[in-house]
């Protein structure tokens, strides 16, 4: 035993050192790999910040631009007139004509109210009926329109420009909104006061767009139009619901959010969110108005960021274990081997193992040979299925993007080639390509037990499937209207919708093409129920024979060439509306061509 004893003592000095050297390695490598990986993270979220802040940048310019211009327009003028003067201007034409102007311009641009306020406070005008007319802004009971107030005093005294911070309004459902207000003269004589109320739709949106860093991503704006002393520095104040611009950020103030609230300009730092969680934030001053003391805040976990080294720091700790245990279990057994005893016994089990592991291997070597032999059958099986469907799917894409390459090739050979028709040349390509991958994507899933379920407008899906085949529709003469309107949101599967959508107009295409319609037309609509909802495709292809119109759903039923479809299309979308989406799909004749409807539940 005590030479058992000295071999072990020989081996651990050597194997402790070696365990010891390969961690410290990995967490050397690990440092620099986090290292790189943070400051890849910064830039894009450097960059993403930078794309908001601009636009947010370019929001508030065009706000300034359009209400000083307005507020020298004749029409704004000729309104204050009239409300100085009303027994003379008030029923005149122009007066008429610039209201309704006037009208339509804050319908167009979004605006949620325009106010005139006389030098002496009195509102004289509003479009909205949230604020009376005649109230007084100067006097003591303001609490309601206390930003009305606000916006007035401060172009009163510095007869400028000027803006009030973002605020919830009762009367618009508790929107956020803000007011921007400049002075109006008429004859060079200071005659009133014009205001717009913004709300916070714009910025919301910019805020919320979705190209960012990574899903963990969130951008909000922090700051307000008043400062508050902290801590012996005069700092910005900030509420609550200035989260309603982004996400709910809370009331709690990190580091990062009291640097901002305080003055910094820009930064970039890592620090724990209002939920205790690790995030990298960088934050940048917004350039805007000086009555809005406002930043822009972009953050991510950095558990996202360092998911890599951490998945191979825990598999370098897990296989470091595991080597530790191999080397223990080879000592174990180096000992017990050197006993007489235990290798006679050790020799039997060796043998006994052999034997069994051989039995084991040849049951292996069959059940193996035997799954393969079932799944190249299963596969050939499906395999004549599959290349069908996509070639059916793929055959419109494939002539769209040799109409683009021989479109291509006549203007270059004519020199009449341009860099933007490249361009475009590029993007439609680019596009058609990639249809034609989430068909082989859509096809795939389609057969996976689980497919995914998403939120979206069906609007918005029936625009992809008429973009995808617009230019076949083209190009084939055929004129493709959409009367839908509605922007209702459903939850279900949005790339097989769009699948389906495709084999309807391919079919209609190809009906009209074959009934010799010089007048090919094909109408698309939506009809809103109580809790359903019906997609209409009505096309003027001639329709189909009586006797076959109940065969059309059967898989393989085509009454085209071979060459020119599988007869998979129907069947395919039957199962995917009726199968996988809850829905119905029928065909119908109406007039002189085929009705196909859709219907789906909302809810």
């Amino acid at each position: 035993m005590n030479i058992h004893k000295l071999k072990i003592r020989k081996v651990a000095p050597v194997v402790v050192p070696f365990i010891i050297l390969m961690l410290l390695l990995t967490g050397l490598s690990l440092t620099k790999i986090k290292k790189v990986l943070t400051d890849q993270a910064y830039s894009k979220l450097i960059t993403s910040r930078g794309m908001k802040k601009q636009h947010i940048e370019e929001f508030f310019d065009r706000r300034i631009k359009d209400i000083e211009i307005l507020a020298k327009s004749n029409c704004v003028k000729t309104l204050v007139n009239s409300l100085s003067n009303p027994d003379k201007y008030l029923h005149s034409k122009n007066v008429i004509q610039s209201e309704e102007y006037l009208k339509e311009y804050i319908k167009k641009y979004d605006y949620l109210n325009m106010i005139l306020i006389s030098p002496s406070g009195i509102v004289k005008y509003t479009q909205a009926q949230t604020i009376k007319l005649g109230e007084d802004l100067n006097s003591k009971n303001q609490e309601k329109n206390y930003q009305l107030s606000k916006i007035y005093r401060r172009v009163l005294e510095s007869k400028k420009t000027r803006f009030v911070d973002m605020k919830p309004h009762k009367l618009f459902g508790g929107r956020e909104m803000m007011f921007i207000a400049t002075p109006v003269y008429v004859d060079d004589i200071f005659k009133s006061i014009l205001v717009f109320q913004i709300s916070d739709i714009e910025l919301s949106k910019i805020l919320t767009f979705d190209k960012g860093y990574g899903k963990t991503q969130k951008d909000y704006i922090i700051g307000g139009d008043s400062f508050e002393e902290k801590d012996g520095k005069m700092c910005a104040s900030t509420h609550s619901y200035r989260a309603s611009l982004a996400v709910k950020i809370g009331n709690c103030i990190t580091p990062v959010r009291q640097k901002v609230l305080c003055g910094h300009k820009s930064g970039k730092e890592i620090v724990k969110d209002c939920d205790g969680d690790r995030v990298l934030s960088v934050y940048a001053k917004l350039d805007i108005p000086e009555d809005l003391h406002w930043a822009i805040i972009s953050e991510i976990d950095e558990s996202v960021v360092l998911s890599i080294p951490n998945i191979i720091r825990d598999t370098s700790i897990r296989d470091a274990m595991l080597f530790i245990f191999i080397i223990v279990v080879v000592i174990i057994f180096f000992i017990y081997k050197e006993s007489k005893h235990e290798e006679e016994v050790a020799q039997k089990n060796r043998e006994m193992k052999e034997t069994l592991q051989s039995r084991v291997a040849e049951e292996v070597i069959k059940n193996r040979e035997h799954q393969e032999l079932l799944f190249q059958q299963s596969k050939m099986a499906s395999m004549g299925e599959m290349i069908g469907n996509i070639a059916h799917q793929w055959r419109q894409p494939l002539n769209a993007l040799s109409a683009l390459n021989v479109g291509l090739a006549m203007k270059f050979n004519a020199g009449r080639l341009t860099e933007e028709e490249i361009h475009i040349f590029k993007d439609k390509s680019n596009h058609i390509i990639q249809k034609m991958s989430d068909t082989i994507n859509d096809f795939r899933n389609f057969f996976y037990p689980k497919k995914s379920v998403e939120k979206f407008r069906i609007d918005e899906a029936i625009e992809d499937a008429i973009n995808f085949i617009k230019g076949s529709y083209r190009i084939n003469n055929i004129k493709l209207i959409n009367y839908t309107s509605c922007k209702v949101e459903i939850k279900n599967h949005r790339n097989e919708l769009i699948q389906v959508l495709l084999n309807i107009f391919n079919n209609s295409k190809d009906a009209i093409k074959e009934f010799n319609s010089k007048n090919g037309i094909v109408i698309v609509d939506v009809i809103i129920l109580e809790n359903s909802l019906k997609i209409t495709i009505q096309d003027n292809g001639g329709g189909i024979d009586q006797e076959i119109i109940d065969r059309v759903f059967e898989p393989y039923f085509t009454t085209k060439f071979k060459d020119e479809g599988t007869g998979i299309g129907l069947y395919m979308s039957k199962m995917i509306i009726e199968e996988s989406m809850g829905g119905r799909l029928k065909l119908e004749n109406r007039d002189s061509g085929v009705l196909a409807t859709i219907k789906l539940g909302i809810h």
